[in-house]
C-alpha cells in the first residue's frame, strides 16, 4: 500500500486512482503520533550511552539496529565497523557528559551534576558547552565522511519544575539549557552537510514523559529515558525516523512539487456564493485555519500553491479579502483558475503555467465526484479528500511534501515563478527577442564548488527536484555527491539575476574524467541563453584535453536537454553519449553577476 504518512493510508491516491477508506480525525491522529509498525526496517548504526541503549531496546522488529557504546568525550574516536553498510547513524549526545566537559573547563572538575546544583551557571557554561557540541558533532562527522545520513536526537527538556510550586522556570532551569542546546543542536545540524536535527520532545509530550522520562527518580541531569520495551514512544519514534529517511532517500517517491485546492469546503466553511452575509470567523475558524496554516508552511518548503474552484471569479476573489482579511493572500498562490469550466481543464493549464508534472501535484477537494473527474484526468497525480481535520497534518508531516534543507531560492520559488511571469509578459510585448533580452538585465555568476560550500544543498536539491532540462534524470543522494566530489568530481553551479528577481541557483553540473556526467537546468530560466553561458564558462574554466564528451539519458521527459545536447554536440560513435563539436560563446545580452 502506498503510504502518505507513516501507518496512514494514502487518501485517494494509489496510482490507479482508486479511493482508499477514510479514517477518523481521532484515529488518523493516532496513527501519525503513535505511529504503528513501519512499512520495512532500515539498519542503523546507533552511537551513544543510556538513552543509544534504550532506543536500541525498543527498536522495532524488522530493524536491524547496532548500539555502539559512545559516552560523548572528546576523547572517543569511535569507528565504522569494517565492511558494513548503514542507511543512517543516529548519535545521541549525552547531556550530561557534555554538562560535565564544559564544567571541567569552567571550574576544573569534571561534574555535570552540578548543573542540577544549581552551581555551573548557565551564562557562562553554555557557551561552552555549544563548543564541546560543535567539536563532537566535528569528530562524527569526519568518522562518518558521508557515507550515510547521521541524525541527531534532542537532548530531553525535563518537563517538571525544579523550583516547586510557586516559582517559575528561571533561565537557570535545566530546561531551559536544554532547550537552548536543542537549538544550537538544530542550527549547527542545519549548517552541516548529510546530518539532520530529529526533534523527539514532541513526542515524549503526547506518550507521556512520567512513563519514558527517568528524571522523576533520577537527578535532572542525567535526562534519560527508562529502558522500556514495546512503548507508543518508540513506535511514534521509529515511525518518524522511517520517515526522515524516506524524505531524504534519492530514490523515494516524486515529491510534491504544487498543492492545488478547492476553495468552497475546502479552504473555508460553506458555499459563500450562497451566503446572505459573511462572517470572517463563521468561516474559517477551526479547521480551515490550520488548513491554511498548513499550506503556508508548505509555500516556506519551496512547494507552490495554486487555487482550482468552480466559482464566478470577481465575487469570489472579493470574497477571499473579506473571510480572511489579509491571514491569507491570493498572492500566496501562483496560479488561480476560478470559473465555471471542468476542474481537470483548468488543472491543466495550472500544471502547464507551473510547469509542473501531474505526479509532482497534489489536488485537494471536499467532493469526491471532483477527485474523480481530475484522476480520470491525471491517474499520476495524488489527491486527498474526505475528512479536513486529515489535510493538515498531511501536508505538514507526510513524506512527498519534506524538505530536509530549505534553501533561500525554495523559500522565494512563488515569488520567483511570479518574476518568470512578468518576464514572460514582457516578452509578449516585446518588438523583437534581441531587445528583449538586453531590456531583461540578466546576469549570472558560473563557479566550481566542493561539498563543503554553502551552496551544495541547492545543488544536491536542484538535480533532484529537475526533469525537463536533465541530461540523465539520475537522482544524487547528499552522500554520492559528496563521493563524486572527493574523488575528483567537479560540481559546477550557475546563479542568475535578471531586473525582476535574484534567481538563486538555477543551474548545476558534473564533470568527472573530460565527461559532462549531468546537467540541469531550472525551467524558469529556459531559452535564455544562460545554459550556453554555462557550458561555455565551464569549458574556458577547465578545458578538457580532449573535445568534452556528455552523458545522455531519454527520460521521456528531458527533450529540452536533449535540444541543447543537439545544438553544441554530435553522437559518439559506438557509444551512448555526445562529443561537443561546437562551443557557445558568452551571450553578449549576459553580463556578470557579483
Amino acid at each position: 500500500m502506498k503510504r502518505f504518512l507513516p501507518g496512514v493510508s494514502w487518501m485517494a491516491v494509489g496510482l490507479r486512482g482508486q479511493p482508499k477508506t477514510s479514517t477518523s480525525h481521532q484515529a488518523f491522529l493516532a496513527a501519525l503520533e503513535q505511529g504503528d509498525r513501519p512499512s520495512r526496517g532500515f539498519s542503523i548504526l546507533l552511537w551513544g550511552g543510556c538513552i543509544a541503549e534504550a532506543l536500541a531496546r525498543g527498536a522495532l522488529p524488522d530493524w536491524q539496529v547496532e548500539h555502539v557504546l559512545y559516552q560523548s568525550g572528546l576523547h572517543e574516536r569511535p569507528q565504522i565497523p569494517a565492511g558494513k553498510s548503514y542507511d543512517a547513524l543516529i548519535l545521541a549526545l549525552s547531556l550530561r557528559t557534555v554538562m560535565g566537559q564544559a564544567a571541567q573547563r569552567l571550574l576544573g572538575f569534571h561534574d555535570a551534576d552540578r548543573l542540577a546544583l544549581r552551581s555551573l551557571p548557565a551564562e557562562e557554561s553554555l557557551p561552552i558547552a555549544k563548543e564541546i557540541l560543535r567539536e563532537l558533532l566535528q569528530n562524527v562527522i569526519e568518522g562518518v565522511d558521508g557515507r550515510f545520513p547521521v541524525l541527531l536526537p534532542s537532548f530531553v527538556e525535563p518537563p517538571p519544575s525544579e523550583t516547586g510550586l510557586f516559582q517559575a522556570r528561571s533561565p537557570q532551569s535545566l530546561y531551559r539549557m536544554a532547550r537552548d542546546l536543542n537549538d544550537h543542536l538544530s542550527v549547527t545540524a542545519t549548517g552541516q552537510n548529510g546530518v539532520f536535527y530529529l526533534e523527539t520532545n514532541d513526542l515524549l509530550r503526547r506518550h507521556g514523559d512520567l512513563r519514558i522520562y527517568d528524571g522523576y527518580d533520577l537527578c535532572f541531569a542525567h535526562a534519560g529515558l527508562r529502558h522500556t520495551k514495546k512503548t507508543a514512544f518508540y513506535s511514534a519514534l521509529f515511525a518518524r525516523i522511517e520517515a526522515m529517511l524516506e524524505a531524504l532517500a534519492a530514490d523515494r517517491q516524486q515529491p510534491i512539487k504544487a498543492i492545488i485546492t478547492d476553495l468552497d469546503n475546502t479552504l473555508w466553511k460553506g458555499v459563500l456564493a450562497e451566503m446572505d452575509e459573511l462572517v470572517p470567523g463563521d468561516h474559517t475558524e477551526g479547521w480551515p485555519i490550520g488548513y491554511a496554516e498548513a499550506l503556508l508552511i508548505c509555500k516556506q518548503r519551496g512547494i507552490l500553491l495554486a487555487i482550482c474552484s468552480k466559482n464566478d471569479d470577481a465575487q469570489t476573489r472579493i470574497n477571499f479579502d473579506k473571510v480572511w482579511y489579509g491571514r491569507l493572500r491570493l498572492d500566496d498562490f501562483a496560479s488561480i483558475r476560478i470559473n465555471w469550466r471542468p476542474k481537470s481543464e483548468n488543472i491543466r493549464e495550472i500544471l502547464a503555467e507551473l510547469n509542473i508534472l501531474p505526479e509532482h501535484a497534489l489536488f485537494i477537494d471536499d467532493n469526491p465526484l471532483e477527485i474523480a473527474e481530475v484522476q480520470r484526468a491525471f491517474p499520476q497525480m495524488r489527491t486527498l479528500s474526505g475528512d479536513p481535520h486529515r489535510w493538515r497534518m498531511e501536508l505538514i508531516y507526510g513524506v512527498p511534501t519534506q524538505v530536509p534543507r530549505l534553501s533561500e531560492e525554495a523559500a522565494q520559488r512563488t515569488e520567483l515563478l511570479q518574476a518568470k511571469v512578468q518576464r514572460e509578459q514582457m516578452a509578449a510585448t516585446a518588438s523583437d527577442r534581441e531587445g528583449y533580452l538586453r531590456d531583461l538585465q540578466l546576469r549570472a555568476e558560473i563557479r566550481s564548488i566542493h561539498a563543503d560550500d554553502k551552496a551544495f544543498d541547492r545543488a544536491v536539491e536542484l538535480i533532484n527536484r529537475t526533469n525537463q532540462f536533465n541530461t540523465t534524470g539520475r537522482r544524487w543522494s547528499a552522500a554520492e555527491l559528496r563521493r563524486f566530489d572527493g574523488d575528483g568530481g567537479r560540481l559546477w553551479i550557475l546563479r542568475a539575476a535578471d531586473r525582476f528577481a535574484e534567481h538563486g541557483i538555477v543551474g548545476v553540473a558534473l564533470i568527472q574524467s573530460g565527461r559532462l556526467r549531468q546537467m540541469v537546468l531550472s525551467c524558469r530560466v529556459f531559452g535564455l541563453g544562460l545554459e550556453d553561458a554555462f557550458l561555455a564558462q565551464m569549458v574556458a574554466k577547465n578545458p578538457p584535453p580532449e573535445p568534452l564528451r556528455a552523458d545522455w539519458q531519454d527520460t521521456g521527459r528531458n527533450a529540452t536537454a536533449r535540444q541543447f545536447l543537439e545544438r553544441h554536440f554530435a553522437p559518439e560513435e559506438g557509444g551512448e553519449g555526445w562529443v561537443l563539436h561546437m562551443l557557445p560563446e558568452w551571450p553578449e545580452h549576459i553580463g556578470a553577476l557579483a
